[in-house]
């Protein structure tokens, strides 16, 4: 060869996931790569293509010198999104891993995964110095481990075991259950910051932007949280992230598949919370993401939370998961004192006790807290003498009052008008009372009966008074710390609320009292009644809230769900399709398959399965086979929360 002599390059080919939706289209397509575009693309790129006359993004899977198509007819790629790799290797895997997880196309995956590109955020960095490359000065350099040796905080939950895990880089995924009276932020951060100590890196996920275990992270490590943040902010920190300029990352259900660089500790706070749950395709939960995650990269995760799902539940059971807890003599100091306080037969709003109890709590300066089932007024009517609810004479559905006060019912099912005042059928009473007060009524009639200030909360993070007060308070507003001194907890309305229509209702209150109850444990209160008014005292989740072991619902409530193959014991995944249109079927083996219609025009296939993974690979390319035949509109969701 002279010198001088120009070698020709082979050509340079893409196989791109391209952002489309149809699930048939679920493979990778091959492109050409231009010589404007080869000497920044990489595997991982992120990129913008035509299909089908249309301009789409993608994410290039490989690079490769050959194709399986006519290299004349390739299309070429239009152009490369930036000058770094959006994904790494490692993150492609996991991309496929969850689109095999909860059968979606990997497109859906990876367009949940990545954020939405802001060009001046990379001009910005690049004009800082250190983007872009994978080199560039201000990377955080990895370092050798350096753990403390001991965590103080932790060695009533096995401390000494999560420190050689970490050390010796082994995947160790737990879920901790602290004591009521435990400072758990505080052990949060002593974790965090011995993960740190290691030079490893940290995600934590949280249900809401409003996390005071997140506020305590944030200010000790200077991490970068991205609770609430917008579009620039957010690809800024990811970039940061994906660049290791970031050692802690917090934000919400988006952040689940984020890059940390040398992951060493993910944790998901309140695991059961249905924020973590995303509900559009591919539907994945952060809880399986984390995990899975901690496995990959030989870290630890942990789940938080004080009743496990029925998905923790399962992996506690088969020991992929290990509890973190302190002795049973340890969990029954710190538990908060909770009595049945048995009702009258006739609907009262709280018994004797929990008036007194709130009064004592106020006047020693503290809060009272009251749970109500529902916001607003209630709805469900009944005689104040007899108990007799008041029903429809047409349809025999429950009456409730109509907007005007006339003292006429409605009925919201027939939409009939009573054409007098009502009167009871049993005793001929007119005196009418809510069988479940809503927050609203609930909190009118306290105010009168307490000298000091009476808030109803029924929204999200609610703005709280100063003690004392008395707080009546929906599931909506409550939150895993307590907002001051709690001098008693009064959970009316527990059996209501574990009746709903809905397989996690029972276990959802049970979390809610007991997240509620441990209130009066927090802020140095020790001797704080939290009563419980019920008609029944043996319910499984009364049990075992007074009792404080979750593990005694989970045994009964398993035993209840078995013949049904619910979770815990079997997987529930939900496949909608337009009404009309193809029957699902599958083989015995793999599951039984329910059908019902739903509003909105479709028709929901439920199957119950013990063989999750053969179920979902099944419908999986079911659903691809529909969408060839143009049945697109199919929703797939492996797992769902709202089981009814």
């Amino acid at each position: 060869m002279t010198a001088g002599a120009i070698v020709d390059e082979p050509p340079l080919f893409a196989r791109v996931v391209v952002d489309l939706e149809p699930r048939h289209l679920d493979r990778t397509f091959d492109y050409r790569v231009g010589d404007d575009v080869r000497p920044t693309i990489r595997v991982g790129s992120r990129v913008e293509v035509v299909f089908a006359g249309r301009r789409r993004f993608g994410l290039v899977a490989d690079l490769g010198t050959t194709t399986d198509l006519d290299q004349a007819r390739v299309r070429p790629l239009r152009r490369v999104l930036g000058e770094h790799a959006w994904a790494s290797p490692d993150d492609l895997d996991l991309f496929r891993w969850a689109a095999a997880r909860w059968a979606s196309p990997l497109a859906h995956v990876v367009r949940h995964a990545l954020p939405k590109r802001v060009v001046a955020v990379e001009a910005a960095a690049a004009r800082a110095g250190w983007y872009p490359g994978e080199d560039a000065p201000g990377r955080r350099a990895a370092r050798e481990a350096v753990l403390p040796e001991s965590l103080a905080g932790w060695d009533p939950y096995g401390g000494a075991t999560l420190l050689t895990e970490l050390a010796a880089g082994r995947p160790s995924l737990h879920w901790w259950w602290p004591t009521a009276d435990e400072e758990v932020p505080s052990r949060i951060v002593e974790l965090v910051l011995a993960v740190q100590a290691g030079g490893r890196g940290v995600l934590l996920v949280t249900p809401g932007p409003r996390s005071v275990m997140a506020d305590a992270v944030a200010a000790a490590t200077g991490a970068v949280d991205v609770r609430e943040a917008k579009d620039r902010a957010l690809y800024r920190a990811w970039l940061e992230a994906r660049h290791g300029r970031a050692g802690v990352v917090i934000g919400e259900r988006g952040v689940a598949f984020w890059p940390v660089e040398r992951l060493g500790l993910v944790i998901v706070e309140e695991e059961a919370s249905a924020a973590h749950k995303e509900q559009r395709s591919p539907r994945h939960h952060v809880r399986e993401v984390a995990l899975e995650r901690a496995r990959r990269a030989g870290a630890i995760g942990l789940l938080t939370g004080s009743v496990p799902s029925a998905g923790l539940r399962a992996l506690l059971k088969t020991g992929r998961v290990t509890a973190l807890r302190a002795s049973r003599d340890a969990e029954r100091r710190a538990a908060p004192a909770v009595s049945v306080a048995p009702l009258d037969p006739v609907p009262t709003r709280l018994p004797s006790r929990g008036v007194k109890a709130l009064r004592a709590a106020t006047r020693a300066g503290r809060y009272g807290v009251v749970l109500a089932s529902q916001r607003g007024e209630g709805s469900a009517l009944s005689c104040t003498s007899c108990a007799t609810m008041a029903r429809c004479e047409r349809c025999d559905a429950l009456l409730v009052r109509t907007l005007d006060r006339s003292g006429r019912l409605d009925c919201p099912r027939c939409h009939h008008r009573t054409t007098s005042s009502w009167r009871c059928p049993g005793c001929g009473g007119a005196e009418l009372v809510a069988l479940a007060a809503g927050a609203r009524l609930l909190g009118n009639e306290l105010a009168r009966t307490f000298d000091v200030r009476v808030e109803v909360l029924e929204g999200y993070a609610p703005d709280v008074p100063p003690p004392p007060a008395v707080l009546v308070m929906t599931r909506g507003s409550v939150t895993p710390a307590a907002p001051g001194p709690v001098g008693a907890v009064i959970l009316g309305d527990l059996e209501r609320l574990a009746g709903r229509p809905r397989l996690d209702a029972a276990e959802d209150t049970l979390r809610l009292a007991m997240t509620l109850a441990g209130w009066s444990r927090q802020h140095g209160v020790t001797d704080a009644p939290t009563l419980v008014p019920v008609r029944d005292g043996d319910h499984g989740m009364v049990r075992a809230l007074v009792a404080w072991e979750p593990d005694l619902f989970w045994e009964a409530e398993t035993r209840r769900r078995a013949p049904l193959r619910f979770p815990p014991v079997g997987t529930i995944i939900n496949v909608d399709v337009p009404t009309g249109g193809p029957a699902l079927e599958l083989p015995e083996r793999i599951g039984d398959v329910l059908t019902r219609r739903l509003t909105g025009g479709m028709t929901r296939h439920q199957v119950r399965t013990g063989d999750r993974v053969a179920a979902a690979d099944a419908i999986q390319r079911i659903a691809a086979g529909w969408s060839a035949d143009g049945i697109t509109d199919v929703r797939v969701d492996v797992e769902p929360v709202d089981v009814t």
